[in-house]
């Protein structure tokens, strides 16, 4: 590991970030009324959840995103995590969309 407490921790961050960011897949519902969209704050909760489930060990705090999710093929929206005390920058974006599900990844950046 890391020689001090501090670059430990980082690499703690950038590795549990790099490590689920880019794996993520999740199904999210869209939302009843408007356009198809999942809501930002489901979005959020959604995932901090699945940020929480793959990074054992690790502090997941706020889930902030920047806009609902449309609910088209590649349609992304940018959030950030922290993880640890520290902010990574995900994107989601849209891979399927079947009747009322969206499914869609998480990638660093």
């Amino acid at each position: 590991m890391g020689v001090t407490a501090e670059g430990s921790r980082k690499k703690s961050v950038r590795r549990g970030a790099a490590g689920l960011t880019a794996a993520l897949a999740v199904v999210g519902l869209l939302a009843g009324c408007g356009g198809k969209v999942v809501k930002k704050s489901d979005l959020e909760s959604q995932i901090k959840e699945k940020v929480a489930a793959a990074a054992t060990g690790s502090k997941v705090g706020d889930v902030k995103c920047d806009n609902d999710l449309k609910a088209k093929v590649k349609a992304s929206t940018s959030c950030t995590v922290s993880i640890n005390g520290k902010t990574q920058k995900v994107t989601a974006v849209v891979n399927k969309v079947d009747g009322n599900k969206v499914s869609y990844s998480i990638k660093q950046g």
